[in-house]
């Protein structure tokens, strides 16, 4: 289970990150981790990504970062701002 003592409410994520998986057309978590690996050279798993969907995981900051890369969602702060536990929380989001 991921941990529940967090700025994020990782169920809410692991929501928003299968909706954003099949909007960009990724129909099976394999080929999400397929285009992960070719954007940033991070390889993940097909069950990681079905164990951060079902929240019984949270990522690591790598993992978090290298999906953003991916599913532009992700990036989009009032696509994410449901999965803060408090609406008061500030995010920074850069292009390097």
């Amino acid at each position: 289970m991921a941990k529940e003592n967090s700025v994020i409410d990782w169920e809410a994520y692991g929501v928003l990150l299968k909706a954003a998986r099949l909007a960009n057309g990724f129909t099976r978590g394999q080929k999400l981790t397929d285009a992960v690996e070719e954007g940033t050279g991070m390889k993940i798993s097909e069950r990681t990504i079905y164990a951060l969907e079902d929240a019984t995981r949270a990522p690591s900051a790598d993992i978090f970062l290298a999906l953003q890369q991916v599913l532009p969602e992700l990036r989009d702060p009032e696509y994410m701002k449901p999965i803060f536990r408090n609406s008061g929380i500030k995010v920074m989001l850069v292009s390097l």
